[in-house]
């Protein structure tokens, strides 16, 4: 097969090939600067991003301990929305570099960097013995980075990038470790124990929903048929002892069982039995999952389309193509192992499905590369050429536009502003301080977020912990007897004093 591939690549198209990568390089770097580098290099983050950040910081800072995570007196003063690894890693960053923004954002493109060079290393030991299509990386890389929500979510410092990197650091030594699945127990068993230890570091990212890799065994059988039925239920077995012994150890301290059980009657508990979520489970969730699989499957059915149209047939090495689908069959039943739980759940998100979304493009990719090799190679020499030229410039026009855009406010702007105003009129700046809040304002998750990240304060409610400077939102009810105006301007809601 080796000798095959190799043969293969030698072809008299091979300079097309290799400016096809050229062009994939540059398209996907492309797309990474204008829609994640450049927002990343603002100050503006989704409140998601934000608050975890807060807590990372506090928690270095001695505000909470890394199993009672503390974001602020009002609001997640115990954290417990998701199990606190991400956090801790984080918190990391802010031990080492202080309290700067810059921890969050380069903590946010490491899980992208990391989640593309695992995504690039199982790519190329799963088409080990396919040299043109291992070389196909970049695209399998863009088709992931387009779909759903997946680039908005590395730029905004996302609990599932950090899911994203696991579950692929999880996968990979399962794949490597049936590259050879006749070969002694001696040397697959410890790649099966690592992918155990890192489906650990994915439930201890985001819960339940990281147990997917648990599945990659049995999934590998099915589709590619390379291990033994047995290798895959051992196999299985032991990647899910390792997981339960992990918490059966975690729950023999009393810190960490307090930790589950406030996870499990706030946060897990609460969302499958429908109390804090009305928009997933049922056709909702599946709508939402087509929703964000529309761009790759859109792509790839152009791609099949156009090499239909232009004659562009499948490889005749029918035991290569037959192979490269079982392949693609292997990414995508992943992929949908990660989404399966998403679709039974009340509660889901866009962005929920990011990890997923991986495996499917890069399966999708593979049934797909053939065509675009096949359109590429029809363009000629000089239309290849040209268009190397064109995505060099558009690139540096990218690259400009990241450079442009570092240290501004970004979008969120108008929060930012005015969570400065709160912090400069309410707070001494020789420590963490707190306003009360009244009204829609207390609903305000990205005003709590920049609050807390920013100026180390908190926003309370009025009724509970009444402060000398109150943030009024609609619907406020509260007797304003006593109360006058700070004369401080806001975008959204009035600032009071008593």
């Amino acid at each position: 097969m080796e000798v095959i591939a190799q043969a293969d690549i030698q072809t008299p198209d091979s300079r097309a090939f290799s400016q096809l990568k050229t062009v994939l390089w540059l398209i996907l770097a492309t797309f990474v600067c204008l829609t994640i580098l450049a927002k990343l290099v603002q100050l503006s983050m989704f409140f998601d991003g934000t608050i975890y950040a807060s807590i990372a910081r506090n928690m270095a800072q001695g505000h909470g301990t890394p199993w009672t995570p503390y974001f602020s007196n009002g609001l997640f003063s115990a954290f417990a929305e998701h199990p606190p690894l991400m956090m801790w890693l984080e918190a990391i960053g802010f031990l080492i570099f202080g309290d700067t923004i810059a921890v969050e954002k380069c903590f946010s493109f490491l899980t992208l960097l990391a989640s593309g060079l695992l995504l690039t290393k199982i790519w190329k030991h799963l088409h080990r013995d396919d040299v043109r299509m291992a070389a196909m990386a970049p695209f399998a890389l863009l088709m992931a980075v387009i779909s759903g929500r997946v680039s908005w979510a590395f730029a905004n410092g996302m609990l599932e990038n950090q899911l994203t990197a696991f579950s692929l650091a999880a996968l990979l030594p399962i794949v490597i470790a049936y590259e050879q699945p006749e070969g002694p127990s001696r040397k697959r068993l410890p790649l099966i124990a690592a992918s155990g230890a890192l489906t650990v570091f994915c439930v201890a990212t985001k819960g339940l929903v990281g147990l997917f890799p648990l599945a990659a065994p049995g999934l590998h059988w099915l589709s590619l048929r390379q291990i033994s039925w047995r290798h895959a239920f051992w196999d299985t077995l032991l990647l899910t002892l390792i997981v339960a012994a992990a918490f059966v150890i975690l729950w023999q301290f009393e810190e960490p069982r307090d930790a589950i059980r406030r996870y499990l009657s706030a946060q897990l508990l609460p969302s499958l039995n429908g109390q804090r979520g009305h928009n997933g489970a049922g056709w909702a969730a599946v709508r939402t999952f087509l929703r964000v699989s529309a761009y790759p499957i859109i792509a790839v059915s152009i791609l099949l389309i156009a090499a239909h149209r232009l004659g562009i047939k499948a490889p005749d090495n029918i035991r290569q193509h037959k192979l490269r689908l079982r392949r693609a069959a292997f990414l995508v039943s992943v992929g949908l192992s990660a989404s399966l739980p998403l679709l039974l759940s009340p509660r889901v998100s866009s962005f929920y499905f990011n990890p997923a979304l991986i495996y499917l493009s890069a399966g999708l990719s593979v049934i797909s590369t053939p065509a675009l090799v096949g359109i590429f190679s029809r363009l000629g020499p000089n239309g290849r050429s040209r268009l190397q030229l064109i995505l060099a410039v558009v690139l540096a026009g990218a690259v400009i536009s990241v450079v442009a855009n570092f240290g501004r406010p970004g979008s969120d702007r108008p929060t930012i502003d005015d969570a400065s105003k709160i912090a400069d009129a309410a707070c001494s700046g020789d420590g963490r301080c707190a306003v009360s809040g009244c009204g829609s304002v207390l609903q305000d998750w990205a005003l709590h977020a920049y609050l807390q990240r920013r100026h180390k304060a908190s926003l309370e409610d009025d009724v509970d912990t009444p402060h000398r400077f109150l943030v009024v939102g609609a619907n406020c009810q509260e007797n304003i007897e006593g109360f006058r105006e700070t004369g401080v301007e806001l975008e959204r809601y009035r600032f009071w004093e008593r």
